[in-house]
């Protein structure tokens, strides 16, 4: 009998005193994801500094193909009612198709982290005055330039052409150019932040008019055409020819800085890169990339709260700088641009210097409920006006008039 007390008594000190890691269940949240390559190892190098850090939770992330791939899947998921816990997410998924499934995070995701957020990032994150999105992988377009044949880069909508011009060689006559000063691919990109630069306003006040055919709209377009005439336009990414020197300069997004400075480093070009050159109105560039939603539907009180703690994780400043400097991402966060750490990394790579000056003039596209077809309405007015079918008024006016099935 006595036997019996003293292991009755063991076993209840057992479970005293068991580590508190056993005691808790584990809570498992899923995150999908398009992140590839570098990209995913530098998410999963933060997934097991979080996990050593928090035992009791578990982040499962998914790669779910690209963009396209990740909202169809999203699309489906949704209506079944088994979407992940989180997810990447871009801002023009969300309405209407997502609103009332994610988990509104005013009030439970850290006000310090978003106060210090550049606030044009926690606005598109912002729906009906709802926080449902806050910002992660990041980029926006920037000037790429070979620093042998650029020494100083154009500053003006001007200096770029008449550059581009200049740096235009066909050195034996025979029509076919050996080098271009300018780079210029399809998508609508190429047009959208030269709208913005020439002071282009996307609706009217109600948003039952579509305004890119506006004189903002058709002096961008017009000055686009006219830059192709003296550029390689292709549909291809510009990594490898700009690496090779064939191009000059091009713009393109800060996604691509892993791959020109690999095509680059074959062939010893010098390259760095500068601001977007200004318009006639303004310097601007235009945000690209997704944010991190939490999926209300189907997730547990345990899960959210457990993904709320990874979030605040992935944006906590020495994650946040670790993600940046390991992916080509941008710092949205005051207090990295502004860190020691920041300084010292620009110093090491100075492209990264008029890189952090763009983030600041940089702007989201508008949230609409019909932004996918109007952006698309875009790209197929900027393909029209390249490919050389319809005028820069015409194909806009298209575009404008077209629009309005979208906006009534």
């Amino acid at each position: 009998m006595k036997l019996v007390r003293v292991i009755a008594l063991l076993s209840v000190m057992a479970l005293l005193f068991a580590p508190l890691s056993m005691a808790e269940e584990i809570v498992e949240i899923d995150f999908w994801h398009i992140f590839t390559r570098g990209h995913a190892e530098a998410l999963e190098s933060i997934i097991a500094r979080f996990h050593e850090a928090h035992p009791n939770i578990r982040v499962i992330a998914t790669h779910q193909g690209g963009y396209t791939d990740l909202n169809m899947k999203l699309a489906a998921a949704v209506p079944a009612e088994v979407p992940p816990t989180m997810s990447l997410l871009i801002a023009n998924w969300v309405p209407p198709a997502f609103a009332g499934a994610l988990y509104p995070l005013a009030g439970v995701f850290s006000q310090e982290i978003l106060d210090d957020i550049l606030p044009v990032l926690v606005a598109d994150g912002t729906f009906w005055d709802e926080l449902l999105l806050v910002p992660f992988n990041r980029t926006t377009n920037v000037l790429f330039y070979n620093t042998d044949l650029v020494p100083v880069p154009p500053q003006t909508w001007e200096e770029m052409l008449a550059l581009a011009e200049e740096l235009l060689i066909d050195a034996d006559g025979d029509g076919v150019f050996e080098q271009y000063g300018k780079g210029i691919r399809l998508g609508p990109e190429q047009f959208a932040f030269l709208f913005l630069q020439a002071g282009g306003e996307w609706f009217d006040e109600d948003q039952t008019a579509f305004l890119i055919d506006s004189p903002a709209g058709i002096k961008a377009m017009e000055y686009l055409l006219e830059l192709k005439q003296v550029a390689l336009f292709q549909t291809g990414w510009f990594s490898g020819p700009f690496g090779r020197g064939e191009v000059a300069m091009y713009w393109g997004s800060t996604a691509g800085i892993p791959f020109v400075a690999g095509a680059a480093a074959e062939l010893e070009t010098n390259w760095s890169i500068a601001k977007l050159p200004a318009g006639p109105v303004q310097e601007a560039s235009i945000f690209m990339g997704a944010n991190i939603g939490i999926f209300e539907l189907g997730s547990t009180p345990e899960q959210r709260a457990a993904a709320v703690t990874f979030l605040e994780f992935l944006l906590s400043p020495e994650e946040h700088l670790y993600w940046v400097t390991h992916t080509g991402n941008l710092p949205f966060r005051f207090s990295t641009i502004e860190s020691p750490e920041w300084v010292e990394f620009m110093e090491k790579y100075p492209h990264w210097v008029a890189i952090t000056e763009q983030v600041l003039t940089s702007q989201v596209y508008p949230h609409h409920v019909e932004w996918t077809s109007l952006r698309r309405l875009m790209a197929e007015a900027t393909e029209a006006v390249l490919f050389e079918a319809l005028s820069p008024r015409e194909a806009l006016e298209d575009a404008a008039a077209e629009a309005l099935f979208y906006l009534e």
